[in-house]
């Protein structure tokens, strides 16, 4: 189950409802306002992007046990996404290291375990916590999921991203139309 879980403070409630629903496969999307001892099970995913665009609040991930990174549709990328979390817990505690919010981005094997088999060249070379919350202008140059190669040289190999723009915008224009 998939379920956002007391993203805002007018969802504070939200535990009540879940206890005794909720199991260890959940993914609690958001939890901002998820009391740690509530008894709802599952791994959080941290939206930390969109939960400042939203303006809920900060939901201290590091409080549970089971953390993945997500972006609640907002961008898709984790290292940036990565970098504000770290930012994020940094200035709640500046004792807090990069390996913690690294730790989340990991998190997310749990939910796609397939994913660990996948390969990222990057265009930097020391791929480590310390190194990449503080280098910016990084991205992958070859990206190989189950042994295809979808991007090379930083460039798609399996779709047209002009084609993917454009339709997209299209049905962009086509909802806006309806409001």
């Amino acid at each position: 189950v998939h379920v956002h879980v007391a993203e805002g403070s007018v969802d504070a409630g939200a535990a009540d409802r879940l206890q005794g629903l909720s199991t260890d496969r959940w993914l609690l999307a958001h939890a901002v306002h998820l009391d740690e001892h509530a008894g709802v099970r599952g791994i959080v995913a941290h939206n930390a992007r969109s939960n400042l665009n939203n303006a809920v609040g900060y939901a201290r991930p590091k409080r549970f046990p089971r953390v993945a990174l997500g972006t609640d549709g907002i961008g898709a990328d984790m290292l940036e996404e990565f970098r504000l979390a770290f930012a994020l817990a940094r200035a709640e505690d500046v004792t807090t290291t990069p390996d913690l919010a690294w730790s989340w981005l990991e998190g997310g094997y749990h939910l796609v375990p397939e994913a660990r088999t996948d390969r990222v060249t990057w265009s930097y070379s020391a791929m480590e916590p310390w190194h990449l919350a503080y280098t910016t202008d990084l991205h992958p140059t070859e990206v190989t999921i189950d042994g295809t190669v979808v991007l090379s040289d930083g460039v798609p190999t399996r779709v047209d991203p002009g084609e993917v723009r454009a339709k997209a915008g299209e049905q962009a224009r086509r909802l806006f139309a309806r409001l």
